[in-house]
This record gives C-alpha cells, sequence and structure tokens, in this order.
C-alpha cells in the first residue's frame, strides 16, 4: 500500500514536471495561465458560495413565511369554528327542545293506543 501511495505521488510529480518542461509556453505564460484559472476558479467558488448563501436565505424566508400563514390560517380557522359553535347552540338546544317534546308525545300516543286497544 505504502509503496502503491509513493507510486502514485512520483507520477503525479513527475507528470507535472514533464509537462512543464514540454509545454510549448514559456514559464511565466505558464505562470501566468495558471494564476489566471485560479483567479477564475476562485470567483466561481465565490459566486457559488453566494448562490448557496441567497438560496439558504430565500428557503428560511419562505419557511417563516408559511409559519406565519399557517398560524394565521389556524387562528382564523379557530375563530370561524368558535363563532359557529356560539350560533349554532341556541338551534341546537331548539332541536333539543322538540325532539323531547316529540318524544313525549309518541309516549303519550302509545299510552293512549295501548289503553283504548285493551278496553
Amino acid at each position: 500500500m505504502k509503496h502503491l501511495l509513493l507510486g502514485t505521488l512520483s507520477g503525479i510529480v513527475l507528470g507535472g514536471v514533464y509537462g512543464l518542461l514540454k509545454t510549448p509556453r514559456s514559464g511565466k505564460e505558464n505562470q501566468d495561465m495558471l494564476k489566471n484559472y485560479i483567479d477564475d476558479t476562485t470567483d466561481h467558488v465565490k459566486d457559488v458560495n453566494e448562490k448557496v448563501g441567497d438560496l439558504k436565505s430565500a428557503i428560511q424566508n419562505l419557511t417563516d413565511e408559511g409559519m406565519k400563514l399557517q398560524t394565521e390560517f389556524m387562528t382564523d380557522i379557530q375563530q370561524l369554528s368558535n363563532e359557529y359553535i356560539y350560533e349554532a347552540q341556541p338551534r341546537l338546544e331548539r332541536i333539543k327542545r322538540k325532539a323531547d317534546k316529540i318524544n313525549k308525545d309518541i309516549e303519550v300516543a302509545t299510552v293512549n293506543i295501548k289503553s283504548t286497544t285493551t278496553k
């Protein structure tokens, strides 16, 4: 394993030296080209980092807005539900009273029918 790593590193170094020696450009041109490449790459990395930061910020804003809307929506739904219950309660009580009266009337009619048929 040690020999493989040593061989790989040696190959990289020797390949780089060979490339520099056989290039048709001068050392100064190679340095300028490498500097420009590094500068461009650095600019691209900075740009990507800024875009990622903007994306994170946008996602956080969207999440915050969603939570705010959810809270407002739930508050509105709770208020509407409470209003409905408040308005419906008297109707439900009237319906219950009428249902109780109907049940009593049925009981009275049943007793009357039984007493009439047993005579």
